[in-house]
């Protein structure tokens, strides 16, 4: 067979010379596997020409797209790009940013950067399988809370859900986390420390002035660790007896009444230092109270003495009954609403909590004398207090 020569100017039109003399006109293309289809579309001396066989290809091809069955090289030009999850996060967070207050906004772009992107980010979104979430979140069983866990679930979730609704070539993707459900963070409650386990933790601190003040800041308010390592001496209102804390989870400050041993407690530990100085600051190798201890640092001076107090025996990961730092918060609030005389809301302003109806920034918490009377004898022990 003569050699196929292609056309200079017709893509996909080739002929060929025949030994009589004449020219054979062809035109191709190519299937998804590379291989090249042939048909002729006929001789020189019945006047077919180049221009003539580009005709019939593109006739041929639009007839075929018209009857519904494509050749597969147009189907591959026009084969959808596959769409990242990346691609829908950026449109997401972008709309995002425009309508949620920033602090929500910046917690909910760090889930997905931290938590979600460095597993699928690359992925395309109708390539993600409930199997890889599932196991995904696994993954952070060992190490966090199912609270957290489920807020990584549900912004996955939202950005999956955007992308269905926003990008037309997603509309018939399912999204797989709509399959899983969310646990519930209620089976893993922190374990309560009565009050002769808080006595006893106390006696044994009692040489550990910081951890000794550290502890009775989170069990007298009930505060966030990382918001308690970073409170300053300008955040101890002496004349009102409170001790303000930024509330991570909502982005403002909230003060809150401190117990009479706490308030002693602060006066003394505050008297040497300076309005911008950290009432918990690094000791070693050298004081420095322009800046506040790391959570590491003072974890290190605390949690050993838990463990051998209260932990012996149990599992690394069993979240129920070991106690932890956020302990102390689960303690605070256990402990006050057993009390009868304790209004509710007081209980959510002081936790802040994310139901809470945040106070104005610097603002009393204001509590009813029930509440007032529960907190200044929150841990008493056969009328003596901490």
């Amino acid at each position: 067979m003569a050699k196929r020569i292609k056309s200079k100017k017709y893509t996909g039109v080739y002929y060929r010379e025949l030994e009589d003399g004449d020219r054979v006109f062809e035109f191709t293309y190519k299937n998804l596997e590379g291989k090249k289809k042939w048909i002729k579309v006929g001789l020189a001396s019945h006047n077919i020409n180049e221009s003539f066989a580009n005709r019939k290809r593109i006739e041929t091809i639009n007839k075929l797209k018209l009857d519904g069955d494509e050749p597969d090289f147009i189907k591959k030009r026009k084969a959808v790009k596959k769409i990242s999850l990346n691609a829908v996060a950026n449109k997401y967070f972008a709309d995002y940013e425009m309508r949620a207050k920033l602090n929500i906004f910046k917690e909910s772009l760090f889930k997905y950067q931290n938590k979600v992107e460095p597993y699928f980010g690359k992925m395309p979104v109708d390539e993600i399988t409930k199997e890889a979430v599932e196991k995904w979140l696994k993954s952070f069983k060992k190490d966090y809370k199912q609270a957290s866990i489920n807020s990584y679930h549900a912004t996955f979730k939202a950005v999956v859900n955007y992308g269905i609704k926003e990008f037309k070539e997603l509309e018939r993707v399912i999204n797989p986390l709509q399959k899983i459900s969310m646990k519930d963070p209620e089976n893993e409650r922190e374990r309560v420390l009565s009050t002769n386990e808080i006595k006893h933790l106390f006696e044994c601190l009692i040489h550990k002035p910081k951890a000794y003040l550290y502890v009775a800041v989170a069990l007298g308010t009930g505060a966030r660790p990382k918001a308690i390592i970073t409170t300053q001496k300008k955040d101890f209102d002496i004349a009102n007896r409170t001790l303000t804390f930024p509330a991570l989870k909502k982005g403002k400050r909230y003060p809150v009444p401190l117990i009479d041993s706490l308030y002693k407690q602060l006066i003394e530990a505050t008297k040497d230092l300076n309005a911008d100085d950290y009432i918990f600051h690094p000791d070693n190798p050298k004081t420095i109270t322009t800046r506040p201890i790391s959570y590491e640092g003072i974890k290190r001076q605390i949690q050993p003495l838990l463990d051998d107090l209260f932990n012996q025996g149990l599992d690394n990961n069993d979240r129920k009954h070991r106690v932890t730092f956020y302990t102390f918060r689960h303690t605070f609030a256990t402990h006050l609403v057993k009390n009868p005389h304790v209004n509710i809301l007081d209980v959510k302003k002081l936790m802040s909590h994310s139901r809470l109806q945040m106070t104005e920034r610097y603002a009393k918490v204001e509590l009813h004398q029930g509440t007032q009377n529960a907190l200044n004898n929150l841990y008493s022990i056969n009328d003596e207090k901490l």
